[in-house]
């Protein structure tokens, strides 16, 4: 499982104030804390800080790189700042996200092309967000279609097929489960990503649902998620999956993790 650690984000009050006074140690702690509980990527969004969006997505790339090595997911809607935090990544970043919206695609095929980043693609268009499996389907089909034409590789494309919360539609989970598990069958190399935190909004006892989700979704074929790396009984329940999925062979990841006291 590809975990991209989602804590340097400034909608938590912490990471806000820590980027508006420029606390780089502050930031680089928490890239550390992350990169030490298994993020294999880092996700940086300073959305929140709406007037200086640009230039603090170049400041905190900066800042977390004199830290670790680990990549980055450069978040955000606005153009000009993920090519702000791209300009500074030394390694192969990813982007989230693009769309089948004709806007988005303007937007951000020419990024892709400049700096070949792994892309993740959200399964809406211009349309919206689709209610079934038919249509996320037929929206990847044409996200793949158009970026691998871009350039694109197809083992650098990640499908969210985005979750809806339980809450309000019952039926929401088990349509992006069945989506994850026909896309993974129909397009070999690509991967499929998702934020669990949707799937349990405005529920009681949340984590156990995003656990429970996340269990499910790595049975449908799922490999790579946004998350929390901090959340022990999360990380514990990644590590039992891959085993009993027979993707950590002989379980090696998972009694490293027992070693450690992770699990």
């Amino acid at each position: 499982m590809f975990i991209v650690g989602e804590k340097i984000n400034t909608s938590i009050k912490d990471i806000e104030g820590a980027v508006k006074r420029q606390d780089a140690a502050f930031i680089q702690d928490i890239a550390r804390e992350q990169v030490a509980s298994g993020a294999n990527m880092l996700d940086v969004n300073v959305g929140t800080r709406i007037h200086a969006e640009a230039s603090d997505m170049k400041w905190i790339v900066k800042v977390i790189q004199e830290a670790v090595d680990t990549p980055f997911c450069i978040d955000s809607p606005n153009p000009e700042a993920i090519e702000a935090g791209l300009s500074e990544c030394k390694g192969k970043a990813m982007v989230n996200s693009i769309t089948a919206e004709e806007k988005r695609m303007e937007e951000i095929l020419p990024l892709l092309k400049k700096f070949n980043p792994r892309i993740v693609a959200l399964t809406m268009d211009d349309k919206g967000i689709p209610e079934d499996v038919e249509r996320r389907y037929e929206i990847t089909e044409k996200l793949i279609e158009i970026l691998t034409k871009a350039g694109v590789r197809l083992e650098d494309i990640y499908i969210d097929p985005l979750i809806r919360p339980i809450g309000t539609d019952s039926k929401s989970g088990l349509i992006v489960l069945e989506s994850i598990k026909t896309i993974m069958s129909s397009f070999k190399g690509v991967h499929t990503i998702c934020g669990l935190s949707n799937v349990s909004f405005g529920l009681p006892k949340r984590s156990l649902l995003n656990r429970a989700f996340l269990l499910m979704a790595m049975a449908m074929g799922l490999d790579a998620v946004i998350m929390d790396p901090l959340d022990k009984e999360m990380m514990s329940a990644v590590r039992a999956g891959e085993a009993l999925l027979g993707s950590d062979e002989y379980c090696a990841e998972y009694l490293a993790s027992f070693r450690q006291g992770k699990l």
